[in-house]
């Protein structure tokens, strides 16, 4: 395979950023774009391991294609609800409406017949939330019914082990960790159904967020609502 990226391509970018800049300050610069290349090459691989145990490879074969044990794959690429949930004890200012989204992504997952929890069923989660912030700002541009319709379009294969809790998938997990980013972003000492909103929409890969922006959610927009209030 050609390789996609060559390295003198991305010195010339950073240079080209800050082209007054000391070394330092290009330092930083690459340091930051070293970041954005480790997000996008996890999230790359994801994507493929989603479409592999989709598509009824088991974790055993995904390790070993991998050159990893199938617990090493699991844990890497799937997140236990108890993991997410320690997540969002470690900063401990989540609403009651934030909290009880996580507890919602089960039952969307579950309704929807599938065995992970996806930035799809997130999405769902904060219908359940109709005073949230985020409900509110899904309702400037459709409606409950509208939303379910989109999002059933993209589900993937119903399951036929539904039993137990159910793992976040890669981009669902990044989804609940840029909820608590976003809040942060916006000097905001608490995590409410709108960061979770703000969340999902800037992990942009997310099945959640292409269906959002093709409802005409964005990120801008609900910022720009969320300041209005």
């Amino acid at each position: 395979m050609e390789e996609p990226v060559r390295l003198d391509d991305l010195i010339n970018r950073v240079t080209a950023s800050h082209p007054d800049g000391g070394a330092l300050v290009h330092l930083s610069d690459a340091i930051a774009m070293s970041g954005m290349l480790d997000d996008v090459s996890d999230q790359l691989v994801g994507h493929f391991v989603n479409a592999a145990h989709n598509a009824g490879a088991t974790w055993a074969e995904i390790g070993r294609t991998m050159g990893m044990t199938r617990q090493a794959a699991q844990k890497r690429f799937v997140t236990k609800p108890a993991d997410v949930a320690a997540l969002a004890r470690a900063h401990d200012r989540w609403t009651p409406r934030a909290q009880a989204i996580l507890v919602a992504c089960q039952d969307e997952a579950r309704a929807a017949g599938h065995n992970y929890v996806g930035t799809e069923h997130i999405v769902l989660a904060l219908l359940s939330q109709p005073q949230g912030l985020a409900a509110k700002a899904l309702a400037e541009k459709t409606t409950p019914e509208r939303l379910r319709a989109a999002m059933s379009e993209v589900f993937g294969p119903r399951s036929d082990d539904l039993s137990g809790e159910f793992p976040y998938t890669p981009r669902g997990t990044r989804a609940i960790e840029l909820s608590v980013r976003e809040a942060q972003r916006l000097g905001h000492d608490y995590v409410g159904t709108e960061h979770i909103l703000l969340g999902v929409l800037a992990e942009q890969h997310g099945v959640g967020a292409q269906v959002l922006r093709r409802l005409g959610v964005d990120q801008r927009g609900v910022e720009e609502w969320l300041a209005a209030q």
